[in-house]
């Protein structure tokens, strides 16, 4: 495969900074460069001032390019490079030009057939997590992003790979930006994490009769297309983290196997303890569709993706099932993990630890997050045979409610039990196995203000969607940052981008990673920005901490697609389900997921399936890849907004009247219960949103003076007043980074300590979907009013000391 990158297309941005071969080449251009650099010590050293943490003697080494505060409106212009130079006009070029200029050059680059062609490349094989095509991946993406970001060929990427805690993999992430050079340049490497994973060795599902002969056998492997050339090449259906065993019981139909319909089903008189159920896909997370089937005394379980889950792209409404149309291919297997999400993430052997090779690892019976029944993905086609057994027996599934049946063509839905006997196999390899996550580091001025954008590179079969789309998008948006880095840009904050790996088993990489920097990421990274399924349809949708909303709206306003402007007129509040997870609910850091979704009568995306192809992008999901290009450019755009921001972009304000929203929520769910812990909790709101108001107001005020300075001082002699504003800025700025954070209780959820948020989790018994004021709200719908008030009590002082973190910063030289 041909990794090499074309190089960008000339910028629009002053004096090129030359692009070096290599390493020596490098250094000697910059000794033979060392007089002229000096000039240009007082504007860094006025950029160390305001932004960096720790006093100390600093050492200029480079020509500042657009980016910092002060450097990026002065220092920048070949005009204000000589010493002594008049303060003309072109020293005098707005912040808000130079960001334009720097955002109009990064939306030139993301293109639609750029994307294609790494979707395509990324798409061409198989690459479960810790597999070689995994492995082969991660180095791909060593040399591509170090092409991308114009630093020296890689010669030997494995060379850049580092096992997770070692020296040399700490040295890369901790040291952005060194206090003595601040000019390191971008770095690409991968991360090793040793975690637990699974493997099938081998599954049977077949139907006995009471004498024990075979009625019937099941096919499990997915149809091959051949107009889907990779069909063939697919990974067999499994639920990866299933219970490695044998289970045989009568069949019962059980919905869509939530708690609430397995207390339907006892209503009903129909025994599930020694069963095995047949559930269908949607409403919560598989794994606790599997969990309620445990906990409901099932022996075993096999969940299918039901029709009633496509609207009306479906063969009964007139359409062809894939490949000739956009309805479900009937052989298609939705796979995925069986590991329950909402009680822990990540590597279920090492809960709140990093899995170094050493890791000290639970007994497998001891992590509460795997299951103890064994369990098989089928195909709907499957699924028709099975439910033909259970014709007659039990209750009709429409006497349970009419969400509790499904919409297979010709098939009757009963409960059972049946009084056939259905056997199942599922044989596991489980192990200990190797992981990388990929990073790659743009240093800017400011080191401890870090903007993080992640994608996961792992996928269960090809992945077309998930992730690979979210993966073509990020090689656009690296693309057009490479670029800009290649002209001598340097962003104001440094800037991340992460390729996770293992998050299809249960956002494995990326947990592992947030509980192995917990310390350094809660002092040094703003906020997250995330693409996970990024094109699986045709509407744009987002879900965000209610302080980012503002940011990405705007962005999207200055972004189109072939609809105009996109637009983002609801954001919803994250739950879980991809990398964020360990960012905002473990770590408190403001983190945001958009992507295109799949919208009434779009083309029903085969998730999870051998059919998650190439073929079927190219056919039905994104075929003119326009979607892929303008994602690339809202991403983008919203991370250059984010690194250059003077001031974060966390819209407090907006975040504290959110809270009477999820506020209302718990009364719902209260049914008046606890009136005056309730009084207690609004008066905290009122003092958040009146501390976010005040905040908000001194926010705009020293900006606009923040500003005027900055277009008055002259370059090389900044006034005491614009000194005293840069420290401002900095306050204000910590300030905005700690409001996420206060949410953070180290005692954790009740039943659920790994996560830490008070504001919002997942659901408990929801999984992806989000559960905002969880403690308080699940005490009362999940376990019935038990410790409400003791998690009121909890809310209400987190929100007290997150209103006093707003307190407004005292200017310097005001008494």
């Amino acid at each position: 495969m041909d990794r090499r990158i074309p190089p960008p297309a000339p910028l629009a941005l002053p004096e090129k900074e030359p692009v070096y071969e290599d390493e020596d080449t490098y250094a000697s251009a910059r000794r033979r460069s060392r007089p002229a650099r000096l000039v240009l010590c007082v504007a860094l050293l006025l950029a160390a001032a305001l932004f960096w943490p720790r006093s100390g003697v600093h050492r200029c080494a480079h020509d500042a390019p657009l980016g910092a505060v002060h450097d990026a409106v002065r220092w920048e212009h070949p005009a204000c490079r000589v010493r002594g130079q008049t303060h003309g006009d072109a020293c005098r070029t707005s912040f808000e030009a130079r960001n334009r200029a720097a955002e109009a050059a990064f939306l030139a680059q993301p293109k639609a057939a750029s994307a294609r062609d790494a979707l395509r490349r990324y798409t061409a094989a198989p690459h479960l997590a810790s597999d070689d095509a995994d492995y082969a991946s991660a180095l791909g993406l060593i040399e591509e992003w170090s092409a991308l970001l114009g630093l020296p060929a890689v010669a030997n990427a494995s060379a850049h790979v580092h096992d997770a805690g070692s020296a040399a993999s700490r040295a890369l992430w901790a040291a952005s930006a060194p206090r003595d050079e601040p000019t390191t340049r971008p770095r690409v490497w991968a991360d090793t994490y040793s975690v637990w994973l699974d493997r099938p060795v081998h599954a049977a599902l077949g139907v006995r009769d009471a004498r024990g002969a075979a009625l019937w056998d099941a096919d499990l492997a997915e149809d091959v297309l051949r107009e889907d050339p990779t069909s063939a090449h697919g990974v067999p259906p499994f639920h990866g983290y299933s219970h490695a065993g044998n289970a045989s019981g009568a069949l019962v139909y059980a919905g869509a196997g939530h708690p609430e319909d397995f207390a339907r089903l006892a209503a009903h008189g129909v025994e599930v303890r020694g069963a095995v159920v047949l559930v269908r896909y949607g409403g919560l997370f598989r794994g606790l569709k599997v969990r309620a089937a445990q906990e409901a005394g099932a022996v075993g379980v096999l969940i299918y993706s039901d029709v009633k889950e496509d609207d009306v792209v479906t063969e009964a409404h007139g359409h062809a099932a894939y490949p000739a149309g956009p309805a479900r291919e009937p052989s298609s297997v939705q796979r995925g993990s069986v590991q329950a999400l909402s009680l822990y993430p990540g590597d279920p052997g090492t809960p709140g630890e990093p899995s170094y090779r050493n890791a000290t690892r639970l007994r497998r019976d001891e992590a509460d997050s795997l299951p103890r029944i064994p369990s098989l993905p089928i195909s709907a086609r499957n699924a028709q045979r099975l439910l033909a057994h259970l014709a007659g027996h039990g209750v009709r599934a429409s006497a349970l409610g009419a969400h509790f049946g499904g919409a297979l063509p010709g098939a009757e839905y009963w409960t059972g039990p049946s009084r056939d006997v259905v056997h199942l196999s599922n044989e596991m390899a489980f192990g200990t196995r190797d992981i990388w996550n990929v990073y790659a580091v743009i240093p800017g001025y400011i080191d401890d203000q870090r903007v993080v954008l992640g994608n996961h590179r792992d996928a269960w079969t090809f992945g077309a969607v998930d992730p690979s789309s979210g993966g073509a998008v990020v090689h656009e948006v690296l693309k057009g940052l490479g670029a800009l880095v290649q002209r001598g840009w340097k962003p104001m904050r440094t800037l991340v981008v992460a390729s996770w790996d293992a998050e299809e088993y249960g956002l494995v990489g990326s947990t592992e990673f947030g509980e192995d920097y917990a310390a350094h990421l809660a002092d040094e990274v703003a906020l997250y920005l995330n693409l996970d399924m990024a094109v699986g349809g045709s509407e744009l949708s987002a879900a965000a901490s209610p302080s980012l909303a503002a940011l990405l709206r705007g962005a999207a306003a200055n972004v189109s697609d072939a609809h105009g402007p996109l637009a983002l007129p609801k954001i919803a509040a994250l739950g879980s389900g991809s990398d964020y997870t360990v960012f905002l609910q473990r770590l408190g850091i403001a983190s945001l997921d958009v992507s295109y979704r799949r919208a009434h009568g779009d083309p029903v995306y085969h998730y999870h399936s051998n059919y998650d192809s190439f073929a079927w992008m190219t056919r039905f999901g994104d075929p003119d890849f326009a979607r892929h290009e303008a994602l690339a450019k809202l991403f983008g755009l919203t991370a250059l907004r984010a690194a250059q921001a003077p001031f974060l972009p966390l819209d407090v304000l907006a975040y504290a009247h959110e809270l009477y929203t999820y506020h209302d929520r718990a009364l719902d769910a209260a049914h008046g219960r606890d009136a005056e812990a309730h009084a207690r909790l609004r008066a905290a709101i009122d003092r958040v949103a009146h501390a976010a108001r005040t905040h908000a107001e001194a926010q705009a005020a020293l900006d606009a003076r923040f500003r005027a300075l900055l277009a008055r001082d002259a370059p090389h002699r900044p006034s005491p007043a614009l000194r005293a504003a840069m420290h401002e800025v900095r306050g204000v700025n910590r300030a905005l980074q700690r409001f996420e954070r206060g949410f953070l209780d180290a005692r954790g959820l009740p039943h659920r300590p790994w996560y830490r948020h008070l504001g919002v989790a997942p659901g408990r018994w929801l999984g992806y979907g989000a559960t905002t004021f969880p403690g308080v709200v699940e005490a009362y719908t999940l376990d019935g009013g038990a410790r409400a008030a003791e998690e009121i009590a909890r809310l209400t002082a987190a929100l007290e000391r997150i209103a006093d973190g707003l307190r407004v910063p005292t200017p310097r030289g005001t008494p």
